[in-house]
């Protein structure tokens, strides 16, 4: 898989649509086209991306995400002067990506992007190397500014 021509793909119609090894299928889309109604969560590769996702984290909240575990996802407020302000009722999903393979790819586009979950099968799709390792049914943790944290599942 070339990240280049990935990255090149992404900034040229703001969407890669992917199927991992173990045949889960998902986008990713530009920030600017996350609607409410999407079921899926922002991904980051570096922890200090959370600032413009949701603001400012205590140090507690921004260790709790740097050394959770790679299958964790998190649910926090948007600050009010998020892109998206509005769009999601206040509470957006975010996961910081661990995984050397598919963290390189992030790493390569260079932004935070939508992971969208698609349930179809697709044939124009990129065939991604491993198995992503976020589910919809992976660990859930709301985490709050000041390092509040609660879980949702486990």
């Amino acid at each position: 898989m070339d990240h280049k021509e990935i990255s090149r793909q992404f900034t040229e119609t703001g969407k890669i649509s992917f199927e991992d090894t173990q045949g889960q299928g998902f986008d990713w889309v530009k920030v600017e086209q996350w609607r409410p109604e999407m079921d899926g969560l922002f991904l980051i590769h570096e922890i200090y991306q959370l600032k413009s996702l949701v603001g400012n984290f205590s140090e507690i909240a921004l260790d709790i995400v740097e050394y959770a575990a790679d299958e964790t996802i998190f649910l926090s407020p948007q600050p009010s002067w998020n892109i998206n302000k509005g769009k999601s009722g206040g509470l957006i999903k975010f996961a910081l990506v661990g995984s050397p393979y598919w963290k390189q790819i992030l790493q390569q586009i260079r932004e935070i992007v939508f992971l969208k979950w698609e349930d179809e099968k697709r044939s124009s799709v990129i065939k991604g190397g491993q198995a992503f390792p976020f589910t919809r049914k992976s660990k859930l943790m709301g985490l709050y500014e000041d390092g509040r944290v609660k879980i949702i599942n486990g």
